[in-house]
C-alpha cells in the first residue's frame, strides 16, 4: 500500500511542479511542495495505521475565540 501512496504522490508532484518550475513561479512551487509534503506525511502515517488526531476541536476553539460576541 505504501508503494501506491509513493507512486501517486510522485505523479501528482510531477504534474503540478513541472509547470510551476517552467514558468518560474518559485513562490507557488515552494508553497505547493510544502503542502504536498505535509499531505504526503499524513498519507504515509495513515497507510501504516497510525491514528492522527483530528484538528477540529482546536479549530473550533479558535473560531469561537475570534467570533465570540
Amino acid at each position: 500500500m505504501i508503494f501506491l501512496t509513493v507512486i501517486g504522490y510522485g505523479l501528482l508532484l510531477a504534474f503540478e511542479s513541472i509547470p510551476l518550475y517552467k514558468q518560474k513561479q518559485w513562490r507557488d512551487l515552494w508553497i505547493n511542495s510544502f503542502l504536498a509534503f505535509c499531505s504526503f506525511t499524513c498519507a504515509v502515517l495513515l497507510t501504516f495505521g497510525i491514528k492522527i488526531p483530528s484538528p477540529s476541536e482546536p479549530i473550533k476553539q479558535v473560531v469561537l475565540l475570534l467570533f465570540r460576541m
